[in-house]
Parts: C-alpha cells; sequence; structure tokens
C-alpha cells in the first residue's frame, strides 16, 4: 500500500521541518539588512527604535517567521494542536502565568548583576528625535518587541520546538532543550544564562497548562518591561 499524501515527516526530515521557521527568519533579515544598507543610511546602533527602515524590517522578519510556522503547522497536523494554541482555562492560566512572571523577574534579578546580559545588548537609546518618522518607528519597534515577538517565539519555541522534543525525548529534556535553543539564537552570549532560565520558566508554564498562553502573557510583559525602561532611560 502506497504511503498517504500527507504522511509526517519523521527523522532528519522532521527536524528540517521545525528548523525552517528559523532559518527562514535568520535568512530574511540578512538579505533585508544587506539590501537595507545599500539603499537607505542606516543606524550605527545595534537597536535604533527610531530607526523607520530598522523597524519595518524586525516587523517584517516576524511576519515572516510566523507565516513559515504556520505552514509548517499545517503540514504536521492540526495547527492548534502542532503549535499549543489549545483553550484553556483563564482563571488557571492567569494565576500561573502571574506566578511565571514573578519568578522571571526575580530570576533576571538575581542573574543580571552576575552576566550582565541586559547590558551586554546595547539597547540604550539617545534621546527622543521627536520625528514623525521617529515616532511611527519607536511604535512599529515597541508593538513588534512586545507583541509579535512574544506571540511568535512562543508558539515557536514553546509550542512546535517543545511539543516535537516532548514527543520524542520527554517532558523534562524537552523543556531543557528548548530552552537551550530558545537562548542561543539571541545570539547574546552573556544573556544566555537569564535566556536560559526564562525559557524553563516558560516551558513549564507550557506544560502545566498545554497550551503557550501564559507564556506569551509572561513574555509579553517581560518584553515590555524592558522596552519601558530603555524609552523612560532615554527621555
Amino acid at each position: 500500500m502506497s504511503p498517504p499524501a500527507h504522511a509526517v515527516p519523521r527523522g532528519l526530515s522532521l527536524w528540517l521541518l521545525v528548523a525552517l521557521p528559523l532559518v527562514a527568519q535568520l535568512a530574511f533579515v540578512a538579505i533585508g539588512a544587506a539590501v537595507l544598507a545599500a539603499a537607505v543610511a542606516m543606524p550605527t546602533a545595534q537597536t535604533s527604535f527610531y530607526s523607520l527602515p530598522q523597524a519595518l524590517l524586525l516587523l517584517g522578519a516576524y511576519l515572516v517567521f510566523g507565516l513559515a510556522m504556520y505552514l509548517v503547522a499545517r503540514r504536521l497536523g492540526c495547527v492548534t494542536d502542532v503549535l499549543a494554541l489549545r483553550r484553556v482555562p483563564i482563571g488557571p492560566s492567569a494565576g500561573l502565568a502571574a506566578i511565571g512572571l514573578v519568578g522571571a523577574i526575580l530570576v533576571a534579578a538575581l542573574l543580571e548583576p552576575l552576566f550582565h546580559g541586559a547590558a551586554s545588548q546595547h539597547l540604550e537609546q539617545p534621546p527622543f528625535p521627536g520625528t514623525l518618522s521617529a515616532g511611527v518607528a519607536v511604535t512599529i519597534s515597541v508593538l513588534t518587541v512586545v507583541g509579535g515577538a512574544a506571540i511568535s517565539e512562543e508558539v515557536y519555541f514553546r509550542g512546535l520546538l517543545l511539543g516535537r522534543l516532548d514527543e520524542r525525548l520527554g517532558r523534562a529534556a524537552a523543556i531543557v532543550a528548548s530552552a537551550g535553543a530558545f537562548g542561543l539564537v539571541h545570539f547574546q552570549p552573556d544573556a544566555f544564562p537569564t535566556l536560559f532560565a526564562l525559557g524553563l520558566i516558560l516551558g513549564l508554564l507550557r506544560i502545566r497548562t498545554r497550551a503557550v498562553w501564559s507564556g506569551i502573557a509572561v513574555h509579553a510583559t517581560n518584553n515590555a518591561i524592558a522596552v519601558a525602561a530603555v524609552l523612560l532611560a532615554a527621555s
């Protein structure tokens, strides 16, 4: 009997498919940055919330990331199950999210003096220039970092990746491995311990609730606090 037309990939094919969203996002950033650098003046800072080209590049990268995840999830089965977007009781999930957020803040407070992960990312901003372009850019940047990054990264690392690892390695190994991948792909060695610890907390929330919603809430709030601190320091 011939195999089904949409047989779920296994082995190396599965992991290449799971890696596709990350590869697509990194390729988009690399190509987009090269094109923008040749066409317009890009900021010298690693991240400038006031640069409209950079804000649009960041937004585009997360849109590509999300679209690639959706296509991969469709290939693997039911999208809501593959990406852990299941419906969950709001009350218990909100309570666990609050506990997770407190844990994330405490971990960051303990690890930052040791590893200086936040400082290593060089997110310091100059005073707001007051132009319309800068206003649009900072709006897009904040929405992308707080909303787009939190949603897409949780859906990928705690939905798509952790779910596939759980099926093959077990829950403990899946939480640790997905947290490690989460820390590594930010390409900030000094920030890795804090990101890894945050990934463990978010992974535990995903396993406990069977969905990514609590993790998205914690991740978005964590990013919002960091962005607010950066912008307040620049004012």
